[in-house]
């Protein structure tokens, strides 16, 4: 196998935006409800209440600083590592993406700073990332990424979580942010608190370690959605969150995914109140998997390959007003039918790895 990377397996090599995985145990209690309807919007406190109220704060992802990691069970398991990949992390471990392919790496950070920019131009705060220093991005776990920061925070009601993947590489980034978030609750009064930390050793297969990831997360109100595929949030994390937000009034619905997808929002999206695009075939059961008051919603279907190039996901700015990739050409011209304005920007070289707009950020703030 020659040594040299094709730019789409970046990613994969990089355990990026939710290259995790986990054996399926019992699943826990937190089941879609029979919940007819969802409270989408709380006009109380500062904070994330929906996905598409106007934006006002956000983390932005960067390359700076991406180290791949070593080849772990997580990785080996992933059903979308080709054999191809396995090989090149045994050879590329340790290394960064910069010294690999100075070239690649100078148009994906290209891209991720323009959106980054994009954001800024509509007037929303953009948080990003600190350095991390060499020897930090090799000390524990070898590697590090901050490439897709949906993942490590979960902006839920007026809290900031910081939440934890599986693969421990991409734990590294809380230090990196946690002053910024820091300043930001302090603004605004949100509560920032943690998750229950998984062990730093423990068995990425173990079910029972407090698993969650941005990406598999959408918040509708007083309804969560969670995406499950043994392959990023674990079930332990799930009912975690569930206990978590129950006394505030919340209902948890974890989705079954296929063990072809990542995460959630590798599939689905939904840029306002009542309508939603998705790759239905990543679901287990489809439609009817999703809670109730959503049977109702308008569904725009995404192909399979629309989805494995990060076509769903877009993220919001206001209601149905989303950035999303310029090469989705189908996508954007469904949803501008269904009266979704489209605001798009290249990202191609970004999505190569695994990740798209949704992906690169985590909003903090949005107001209705």
């Amino acid at each position: 196998m020659s040594k040299s990377l094709n730019r789409r397996d970046f990613f994969k090599l990089a355990g990026g935006a939710a290259a995790v995985a986990g054996a399926a145990t019992l699943a826990p209690s937190v089941l879609a409800s029979s919940a007819t309807s969802a409270v989408l919007t709380d006009s109380n406190g500062v904070g994330v209440y929906n996905e598409w109220d106007q934006l006002k704060s956000i983390i932005v992802g960067t390359p700076e600083g991406f180290t791949f990691p070593k080849l772990d069970w997580v990785l080996d398991t992933y059903a979308g590592i080709t054999d191809e990949v396995k090989a090149a992390l045994r050879d590329h471990h340790g290394k960064t993406f910069e010294e690999l392919d100075p070239a690649q790496y100078a148009v994906t950070k290209a891209e991720e700073d323009a959106l980054a920019a994009l954001l800024k131009s509509e007037g929303i705060e953009v948080i990003r990332p600190t350095m991390p220093s060499k020897a930090e991005q090799q000390a524990a776990h070898v590697g590090y990424t901050a490439m897709f920061e949906r993942d490590n925070t979960l902006a839920v009601g007026d809290e900031l979580i910081n939440i934890f993947c599986r693969t421990g590489s991409r734990r590294k980034v809380h230090p990196f942010l946690h002053k910024q978030l820091t300043e930001v609750t302090q603004g605004t009064g949100q509560a920032h608190i943690s998750q229950p930390v998984p062990a730093l050793m423990a068995e990425l297969s173990d079910e029972d370690q407090p698993y969650l990831e941005g990406g598999d997360i959408f918040v509708l109100g007083k309804d969560i959605l969670v995406g499950h595929a043994g392959i990023a949030s674990s079930y332990a994390g799930i009912e975690w969150l569930q206990k978590h937000l129950e006394p505030k009034g919340y209902r948890v619905h974890t989705i079954e995914l296929t063990k072809d997808w990542i995460h959630l929002d590798c599939i689905f999206s939904t840029p306002r109140e009542g309508l939603a695009m998705a790759y239905l075939g990543g679901v287990k059961g489809g439609k009817a998997a999703f809670p109730e008051f959503m049977q109702n919603w308008t569904w725009l279907e995404a192909t399979k390959e629309e989805a494995k190039a990060l076509g769903c996901n877009g993220v919001n700015i206001a209601p149905s007003r989303t950035i999303i990739g310029a090469e989705h050409t189908r996508i954007i011209e469904m949803l501008t039918e269904n009266g979704v304005e489209c605001v798009t920007l290249p990202y191609a070289n970004v999505s190569a790895f695994g990740g798209g707009p949704r992906c690169s950020t985590h909003p903090l703030v949005r107001k209705a």
